[in-house]
């Protein structure tokens, strides 16, 4: 019988921490968080960043303790990143409320830290508040261009192929397994994020991603409709033609958008597992970030 093959990060992590062999030992240098993590990162990335991803295992095996790592991640994934997605969008003022949010560094400081959780229901509703306000300056209603609007929706699928951590479902089942303590009774403990709480930081980040790439699957729906000589104020006839080639149109116009924002969000997620691994601050927000009006 062949032998099963491991992943190639976890093959690769297997073989960094055998050369510390003697020193290291399992319940302190090897991490399943960041084993779990990059397999699910390399299996993410852009084939053309595999090799960097796999480079991450070497600091995944540096010589120290990664009792920390869960709660770092959790930390990243709930407060450092999102300033950085916000900021990226523009959603300046949305950026601004999460950038002095508390850091999570274990399970009491999860419940009061975590973006979506129930300690945060009043901040997160000042969140929508501003991100719903900063979302609704086009002055196009979605409701004006049926037909327009019709072929937009349908573009917008397309999003379920961009690759951010925070949409992976592969990523919200490690995220669950590892937040769960089994007692020695038969009850689970939640000690940080779970698949519930991943899905609510998905819903918090995606208004700002649908804003930025809706005008671009928008302006090509627009050029479709003109071509078929349809109206844009008036919907399309069940089983029009351009339905058929719309929605293939839009979709490639919604993937050109998003694909800049992925790139640069899995180069941020590299760098976040290298300093997570490494026992390293993570980045600060911006210096020039501050309130609309502030000057400094």
């Amino acid at each position: 019988m062949g032998r099963s093959r491991l992943h190639p990060f976890s093959q690769v992590y297997a073989e960094a921490l055998n050369v510390g062999a003697g020193v290291y030992t399992a319940a302190d240098h090897y991490s399943p968080v960041l084993d779990a993590w990059g397999r699910d990162l390399y299996d993410a990335v852009d084939p053309g960043l595999r090799g960097a991803a796999l480079h991450l295992a070497n600091a995944a095996a540096c010589g120290r303790p990664k009792r920390d790592v869960f709660f770092r991640l959790a930390d990243w994934l709930g407060r450092v990143e999102p300033v950085v997605w916000y900021s990226e969008t523009g959603f300046l003022q949305a950026a601004w409320m999460l950038r002095d949010r508390p850091t999570i560094e274990d399970a009491a400081s999860f419940l009061h830290g975590w973006p979506t959780g129930a300690y945060s229901s009043e901040w997160r509703d000042q969140l929508d508040h501003v991100v719903d306000e900063d979302a609704g300056q086009n002055p196009v209603r979605d409701d004006a261009e049926p037909a327009v609007e019709a072929l937009v929706e349908c573009g917008l699928f397309a999003l379920d192929r961009a690759a951010f951590v925070w949409r992976r479902e592969s990523m919200r089942n490690i995220i669950d397994n590892l937040s769960r303590v089994h007692g020695v009774d038969p009850s689970v403990q939640t000690v940080g994020p779970d698949r519930g709480d991943m899905w609510d930081l998905e819903e918090l980040l995606n208004e700002p991603l649908q804003a930025t790439v809706r005008s671009f699957a928008r302006t090509t729906a627009r050029r479709l409709c003109a071509q078929f000589g349809i109206a844009p104020d008036t919907p399309a006839p069940d089983g029009h033609p351009v339905y058929e080639v719309g929605v293939g149109v839009c979709n490639a116009a919604v993937m050109a958008a998003v694909m800049p924002l992925v790139h640069s969000a899995h180069l941020r997620e590299m760098e976040a597992f290298r300093l997570i691994a490494l026992g390293q601050p993570l980045p600060e927000p911006p210096t020039w970030l501050r309130p609309i009006g502030e000057s400094g």
